[in-house]
């Protein structure tokens, strides 16, 4: 008779044991669809580099360059959406002057140069910037640091 009892009341703690995990497997399923609907529903004006950083004045940098030692870019964003950029291919003349209109991404963490020939992308951060690839993606390899900009003003 101890026997049974002792069987019925190791079968009822085996069920209560998995009762209680199949329900934590299902609350778990819970929280993580309700982070991950908040995250779908996460707004980019909140706290960005556009909103949060001193990103208006004067970047300098010098991007690598295939036929020439390099060429050294100075970069000025104003606060009203424009720019000017000054391009000089070192060793080989005079510096390329432009001006024009850039836009932020949607994210606030980037901006996009309207050039004449097309578009310029730069992640921009407190006292730094760095160009980018065609694609919005940091440029990456043995080449990288010369793709930094720094803030000069």
């Amino acid at each position: 008779m101890k026997k049974n009892i002792i069987s019925l009341l190791v079968i009822a703690a085996i069920f209560s044991a998995c009762n209680s995990q199949t329900q934590q497997k299902e609350s778990s399923g819970k929280d993580s669809s309700t982070i991950v609907g908040k995250q779908d529903s996460i707004s980019y004006d909140e706290h960005n580099t556009k909103n949060s950083v001193d990103w208006a004045g004067t970047y300098e940098g010098t991007l690598p360059c295939a036929d020439c030692t390099g060429i050294h870019v100075i970069l000025t964003l104003n606060m009203d959406g424009t720019y000017e950029k000054s391009e000089e291919y070192l060793e080989k003349g005079k510096p390329f002057k432009e001006t024009g209109t850039f836009t932020w991404t949607p994210d606030g963490g980037s901006i996009i140069l309207k050039e004449k020939d097309g578009e310029s992308k730069y992640k921009v951060g407190e006292g730094m910037m760095k160009k980018l690839d065609i694609e919005g993606k940091e440029i990456k390899g043995e080449l990288e640091e010369f793709y930094n900009f720094k803030k000069i003003k």
